[in-house]
């Protein structure tokens, strides 16, 4: 009993309507209906199948006639002596051929009594000599599994459904009446068909049926010969089906009858009946549907709204509802709710930027600029004092970087700006390591584009320090930018040591997982490109030992703050 209390209580309101709709509505009328039906049916079937057996039995004894007619025309071409001695001629060219067409045709067509498109379409003789074709010969011949079949019967009248070509080259059916020829001494020398216009037969049943809801359907060993399917009478609410095999071929007849016809009378008994039960069903379904319009439909709406509202979504993107008054004040209270909350998440990430923002600022003061700034124009004025032009280019380098890393990391730059600063940290590096260089490959139509600032620094500083600092070959840095599917695609290719396999496809699992590992700056780059810009735009490293190493960048062609901000919007969007 508790176990029953707990379902229902688990039930949506929509399947409870249902169980409430069901008996009370449906099954009366439907238990009705049945009773009625069931009553009738007892009465009228014998008489129905007495009816249907008949009308099989005389429609199968014609087909029998029809058939043993053309076997019969088939035996007399299979006894004729003189058409046997003609095909057992051999011919030594096509004149000859031809005389033997002309003598076949005098001496089949009075047993056949003509060629006939609406009966005897064709008569043809395959034999070794040849094929002689009376009247319009099929473009498909026989199939391997046709002479096959017709061998087995051993001269026996063998009976086949196969597709031809129309006058107007559309393709239509015709069966075949094949046999094995043989000569004076009982050996075969080919075989001969008759090709027979399936409106014969068609025609047959077609008289034989009693009406429009009388269906006949003729089959044999490849299947459906004549007729409707069974699948295209399966729509009668009630059906009689017979069927009587064919003495003379084996092919079976199947006659559908609806029952609709015969039982007119159940019907006009029945109408009051199906009236009340639609009537019932009627309104069972408009008390259930303005039900389930005040309460279930209004109560998966709301539902649907804090689920939304539980993934994060905004409050403007709920919607309002339409339904019970307590079900409408309370989805609008859990709407406010939710701006209660967007509000407060708001001004909780305003409280945390203040506050990061205060942390940075007490740790650009710790060391004041413009101190290292006087410093180093100090040491540069003294560096052209002594004239050494090596230390003044340094500390140029060095003021260029320190004025360009201060200011706000998440500031958009071109990148022209960028390659201008890694050329000054070359400048720096190469003190160091002087045995490498760089080159720039950028076209100048992408020079004005907008990246971020210090995205491609730590990149050039890995490649210097992990690619070259331990080759004995003078090193090369590229930086390659292209514009391809819509993004900025940029190029750091060293010719440096590489990366072995193993420790590449651990740095590549460290990335996807967001583990730093020793390669710190190439993790920040990855992170900071997908916090800012999001998919499809990322970092890829690919290496082989000896053979150097390659990362590439991909970014969005930005040309102002404003495409970043478009671009930041739809990654949030998604």
């Amino acid at each position: 009993m508790l176990g029953i209390k707990r379902k229902w209580y688990q039930m949506s309101l929509t399947k409870k309507l249902v169980f409430f709709y069901l008996p009370f509505f449906i099954l009366p009328s439907v238990m009705g209906l049945a009773l009625l039906a069931k009553n009738y049916n007892t009465v009228t079937r014998e008489n129905a199948k007495a009816y249907s057996d008949t009308i099989v039995s005389l429609t199968v004894d014609k087909l029998d006639a029809a058939i043993e007619s053309y076997n019969k025309l088939s035996l007399q071409l299979l006894t004729s002596s003189e058409i046997t001695s003609l095909l057992t001629t051999p011919t030594a060219n096509e004149f000859e051929r031809l005389e033997i067409q002309r003598k076949l045709e005098k001496a089949a067509t009075p047993i056949i009594g003509g060629i006939d498109s609406r009966k005897i379409m064709a008569c043809v003789f395959e034999v070794k000599s040849g094929v002689y074709a009376i009247g319009k010969q099929p473009e498909s011949g026989l199939t391997a599994a046709d002479r096959q079949a017709i061998e087995q019967q051993n001269g026996a009248p063998y009976w086949a459904s196969s597709p031809a070509e129309s006058e107007g080259g559309a393709s239509d059916d015709v069966f075949r009446l094949s046999r094995v020829m043989k000569d004076d001494n009982f050996r075969p020398i080919g075989i001969f068909y008759f090709v027979v216009n399936r409106d014969v037969f068609k025609d047959i049943l077609s008289s034989a049926m009693a009406g429009p809801n009388t269906y006949f359907e003729l089959t044999g060993v490849q299947g459906r010969l004549l007729g409707e399917p069974a699948d295209q009478t399966a729509s009668f609410s009630r059906a009689l089906r017979t069927g009587e095999t064919l003495a003379h071929n084996g092919w079976t007849l199947t006659a559908t009858f609806a029952l609709s016809t015969l039982y007119a009378t159940m019907y006009r008994m029945s109408i009051f009946a199906v009236w009340l039960a639609l009537i019932c069903v009627a309104l069972g379904l408009i008390a259930s549907q303005v039900v389930r319009s005040d309460l279930a439909v209004p109560i998966v709406k709301l539902m649907a709204n804090m689920k939304q509202g539980l993934r994060g979504g905004p409050p403007h993107a709920l919607r309002k509802i339409k339904g019970a008054r307590e079900i409408r004040e309370l989805n609008d209270t859990f709407i406010s709710v939710m701006y209660e909350i967007h509000n407060l998440i708001a001004e909780v990430k305003k409280s945390e930027e203040r506050k990061r923002d205060a942390q940075l600022q007490v740790l650009q003061h710790q060391l004041s600029p413009h101190f290292l700034y006087n410093t180093l124009n100090s040491i540069r004025w003294m560096a052209m004092i002594r004239k050494q032009d090596h230390i003044r280019d340094m500390v140029d380098a060095l003021s260029h970087l320190l004025r360009y890393t201060i200011r706000d990391t998440n500031e958009l730059v071109s990148l022209e700006d960028e390659v201008a600063i890694m050329k000054d940290f070359v400048k720096i590096q190469q003190v160091r390591y002087q045995n490498f260089s760089f080159i720039v490959d950028v076209p100048e139509a992408l020079l004005s584009r907008r990246m971020l600032k210090l995205l491609l620094q730590p990149l050039l500083e890995n490649a210097i320090v992990h690619g070259l600092s331990s080759i004995g070959h003078a090193g090369e840095i590229r930086l390659i930018a292209s514009e391809e599917k819509k993004m900025l695609r940029i190029k750091i290719v060293d010719n440096g040591a590489g990366i072995e396999a193993e420790r590449l496809e651990q740095i590549s699992i460290n990335l996807r997982q967001g583990i730093q590992g020793r390669h710190i700056g190439i993790s920040n780059v990855k992170e900071r490109i997908e916090l800012h810009y999001g998919f499809p735009y990322g970092l890829e490293i690919s290496s082989r030992p000896g053979g150097g190493t390659a990362v590439e960048v991909r970014l969005p062609l930005l040309e102002s703050e404003a495409d970043a901000s478009n671009v930041e919007n739809s990654d949030r969007g998604r």
